[in-house]
């Protein structure tokens, strides 16, 4: 058995807001929480030992660069040479 849907088509139909009046609040409500006795924001910050160390090594590391060009330019001389011969085993 199906069941008829109401309304459906008619033009005109009110489909705004079931709410018409405006909310009204309690005096103690919309305040920041400033005002109503919480503790105020604290604009010092404490690190750690751990977070310290961990900001130190950081600035090691970005310190070190991404690629050993040394390296990189010993292994093209080699491979323009035909010296370099990987061994297919350690790949």
């Amino acid at each position: 058995m199906a069941d008829k849907i109401n309304g459906y088509g008619r033009v005109g139909l009110d489909v705004g807001p079931s709410r018409t009046r405006a909310v009204q609040r309690s005096e103690g409500e919309g305040k920041s929480t400033e005002t109503r006795g919480a503790r105020p924001a604290s604009d010092a910050v404490q690190l750690t030992d751990t977070a310290t160390r961990l900001k130190a090594i950081e600035a090691r590391l970005a310190e070190i660069p991404d690629v050993d060009k040394a390296r990189v330019n010993e292994l093209r001389e080699r491979i323009e040479s035909g010296q370099y011969r990987p061994d297919p085993a350690r790949i």
